[in-house]
């Protein structure tokens, strides 16, 4: 079995485990960062912009998700950066 760490290979794997399997949770996510639900929803394929790192991490704590970390998102960063060159 795979464990949430894991599973985190991708952006969209980071929001999922954020938002869990709650209907609406993306749009609650995205007020408890300030941002816009179209701009959480793009952090999915786009990725998650450093300066958001921070509030991410702790908005994951909160909902009871700590294994998303700073380490983890600036792996999935120069993992993006990788398949970019």
């Amino acid at each position: 079995m795979r464990t949430m760490l894991s599973l985190m290979d991708s952006w969209d794997s980071v929001i999922g485990i954020i938002c869990g399997d709650e209907q609406g949770s993306l749009g609650e996510v995205a007020d408890a960062l300030g941002q816009s639900l179209s701009t959480v929803s793009g952090w999915k394929t786009r990725g998650i912009p450093a300066p958001h790192w921070a509030a991410v991490v702790a908005l994951s704590a909160d909902r009871g998700k700590p294994v998303i970390t700073l380490e983890v998102l600036a792996r999935l960063a120069a993992r993006k950066l990788e398949e970019a060159r």
